[in-house]
């Protein structure tokens, strides 16, 4: 009998997944460097600055620019390089899995087919085994494939390396570099249209898409249609240049109260993309985070930013986390914790991948921890803020439907919590198509939307009778919109776990608070308040709509009292209180 062909062993892949690492760090450097040769070219000469000296100083601070510009050329060659490289990698790693998968099966075919001949040595297996010996060998001619596959790859990434190692090369490339200028005015024309800007994106060059990147990142970063893991590359580069900018200045003792409030949003952005670091995926691989959003100024300098846990752009199911009241940058590890939590509740209680978004893309109104605060607050702020924040909220999910990948829908649901209410309720009654809409500690969905079925998708619900911001919805022009947990709206409403009863004054005020900033609580957060073990009802609940689940929420009555009437009842028993506490 012919002899039984063992296949190749299939070589390791020494290339580590953590590679684009690498082209991060690069990439903040060139945004450095691009920032600091756009001052000195632009303050080359200061005004009132004239004559020799001028001229001078004008030439060596130009000079020096030029100088920069090709040196940011060089990286953008080595960064467009480095990406493509990634690229390959990443489908050679794929591919090497399903070489090992085959290399089992010929060996187990292997052991079987001489198993077999030694038990029967006249059993004919002569074609058997000639099929599996044509099988090895095709299998050896793939990796041998492979493998010249992983050479090319390398070959061409020395090669743009080598193509940019030196001054003279530098300088040809800064002379061939992408028009900036030019693209970010293509941008701007179809800005608003995130189908057509995606489509646009993807017809760029590498060389075009990285220097958008270095030269433009807060653009970028931040404009619906551009796929996730570039908005991503681009935000991380301005973060880790501003935050690596700071530390300088930190050291030489010279920073700002400017600089100092930067830090702080700088921190509460690197410990939000920390919120889901021991959290794995559906494949029990480390979860992935993306920064979608980063605009420090934006607000009037409270901020914008998005933090998406998990791919939005890959996962069966998406949800959206849009906060409410005193939300800015500085807090926002705070609103990254509430969707981390709500992606592994939703993991837990369904069945698919997730992806969830912590999103503060509006100017969220400011307060004071007190019912005073919070009535001013709003009345301040009333449904302004929530219409400009609603607008911005339309287009992200547009955005994030522009460039989802395959073709399979994702199940989307938006939550808001607090004002952020305000501001999905005002999305989901216009332009923004969800499949669920969940309004939590809400003080209205927006005086234009009285009822459920005036938004786009399912409602849900979740309002603790002990959280005041809950009753100040009416019907009067004063407030936010009708009381969405009321029977009239028509919303499903479901159960919450009060943490005690509200007041007016005192304890009970502080009750109010905790009531109302306690619906993305987990386990963990339970337990270090000794309420238990397990996320919180309303974090279970939250978890089974976002993994289309909403059919089987824990569902409670809607309310049948009107809220002046809670409040008339609130200010009674506070009366007496007072009436009682002096008696005695």
């Amino acid at each position: 009998m012919t002899a039984v062909s063992r296949p190749v062993a299939v070589p390791e892949l020494t290339i580590q997944p953590g590679a684009r690492s690498v082209a991060s760090g690069v990439r903040a450097c060139a945004v450095v460097m691009s920032d600091v040769g756009d001052v000195m070219r632009h303050n080359a000469a200061p005004s009132g600055f004239e004559g020799d000296p001028a001229e001078t100083a004008t030439h060596a601070m130009t000079s020096t620019a030029d100088d920069v510009e090709a040196a940011v050329a060089a990286l953008q060659v080595g960064l467009a390089a480095l990406d493509a490289f990634c690229d390959a990698t990443e489908g050679l790693r794929s591919d090497r899995i399903d070489l090992v998968t085959r290399h089992g099966h010929l060996v187990s075919a292997a052991d079987d087919l001489e198993r077999r001949a030694a038990a029967d040595p006249a059993a004919g297996l002569d074609g058997e085994v000639s099929r599996h010996n044509g099988e090895v060998d095709a299998f050896a001619t793939a990796v041998t494939a492979w493998e010249r596959r992983i050479t090319r790859a390398e070959d061409r990434l020395i090669a743009a390396l080598r193509s940019a190692d030196g001054t003279s090369e530098a300088d040809r490339l800064a002379s061939d570099m992408p028009d900036v200028p030019r693209l970010a005015d293509d941008l701007d024309d179809i800005e608003g249209d995130p189908v057509a800007l995606f489509a646009w994106w993807k017809s760029l060059t590498r060389a075009e898409r990285e220097a958008l990147k270095i030269a433009r990142p807060e653009l970028i970063g931040n404009t619906d249609g551009i796929p996730i893991v570039d908005r991503d590359e681009a935000n991380r580069a301005e973060l880790s240049a501003l935050h690596n900018t700071l530390e300088q200045r930190a050291a030489d003792d010279e920073l700002t109260d400017a600089d100092r409030e930067l830090q702080k949003k700088i921190d509460a952005i690197r410990q939000g993309l920390d919120k889901a670091e021991d959290q794995l995926d559906e494949n029990g691989d480390p979860l992935p985070t993306y920064l979608m959003g980063f605009d420090p100024d934006a607000a009037d300098g409270d901020g914008h930013a998005a933090i998406a846990f998990g791919n939005p752009e890959t996962a069966d199911h998406v949800s959206v986390n849009v906060p409410g009241l005193d939300s800015t940058m500085d807090t926002f590890d705070g609103v990254s914790g509430d969707a981390a939590a709500v992606r592994e509740s939703a993991a837990r209680n369904g069945d698919g991948s997730v992806a969830s978004i912590a999103w503060l893309g509006y100017d969220a109104p400011d307060f004071d921890a007190s019912v005073d605060g919070i009535r001013d607050g709003l009345g301040v702020a009333g449904e302004t803020r929530a219409a400009a924040g609603a607008r911005n909220l339309s287009d992200f999910v547009d955005g994030l439907r522009a460039t989802r990948q395959g073709d399979d829908p994702a199940h989307y649901t938006v939550i808001g919590h607090s004002y952020g209410s305000v501001t999905v309720g005002k999305a989901a009654g216009g332009d923004m198509h969800v499949d669920d809409v969940v309004l939590v500690g809400s003080p209205g969905p927006g005086d234009e939307n009285p009822h459920a079925s005036d938004l786009h998708g399912r409602v849900y619900v979740g309002s603790s009778d002990e959280d005041f911001v809950t009753h100040l919805g009416s019907t009067d022009d004063k407030s936010l919109g009708v009381d969405p947990a009321n029977e009239d709206f028509g919303g499903t409403r479901f159960r919450v776990e009060p943490q005690g009863e509200f007041g007016l004054d005192g304890d009970g005020l502080d009750a109010g608070i905790e009531n109302h900033t306690s619906y993305f609580d987990d386990a963990d957060q339970m337990s270090r308040e000794h309420r238990g073990d397990q996320d919180s009802d309303s974090l279970i609940n939250v978890g089974k709509i976002v993994a289309g689940r909403g059919d089987t929420v824990d569902q409670v009555s809607p309310r049948t009292e009107d809220n002046d009437a809670w409040w008339i009842k609130q200010a009674g028993h506070s009366w007496l209180d007072r009436v009682l506490h002096r008696g005695g």
